[in-house]
């Protein structure tokens, strides 16, 4: 919907740092169907195939939980890449789908022109949108994983 206006040509999701955000910050078992629930109305009020939204919402989750067991969840700049390769992926995603249930397997031809605007914004806001949520959850002391801050007493 916000690709077609002119003046912020080719936004990307804006869901996609909030949901590596809950990926972090909240247990699994709190955030997994408050993002089941996003991608299902994200599904519902996008017009592309069902479940698209969804199931790439719950890879993101399954992803990002997976990749702070290895990495430090707390590099900035990390952060910062997966918010643009995430936004990259899921271009892919959308592009591969349109393609395979399109009439002749063709792309727009403005659909480079697009994904390139998506992601010089996902490079410019989506460390900033991430960062300012992690600053919020750090000024309630919430934890990066997923804990809240030890009570005191």
């Amino acid at each position: 919907m916000l690709s077609y206006s002119n003046a912020i040509g080719g936004i990307y999701d804006l869901l996609i740092p909030f949901v590596i955000f809950l990926s972090i910050c909240m247990p699994v078992r709190e955030c997994l169907p408050f993002i089941l629930a996003l991608g299902f109305i994200v599904d519902n009020l996008s017009g592309s195939p069902f479940g698209l939204y969804l199931t790439f919402y719950f890879w993101l989750l399954v992803s990002m939980r997976w990749i702070i067991k290895y990495l430090r969840a707390g590099n900035k700049l990390f952060l910062s890449l997966i918010v643009v390769v995430a936004v990259l992926i899921e271009n892919i995603l959308v592009m591969g789908t349109f393609a395979f249930f399109g009439p002749i397997g063709e792309l727009p031809a403005e659909a480079v022109k697009n994904i390139a605007l998506q992601i010089f914004w996902a490079v410019v806001t989506g460390p900033l949108f991430l960062l300012s949520l992690l600053a919020i959850a750090k000024h309630f002391n919430i934890q990066l994983n997923g804990a809240g801050a030890a009570p005191k007493t």
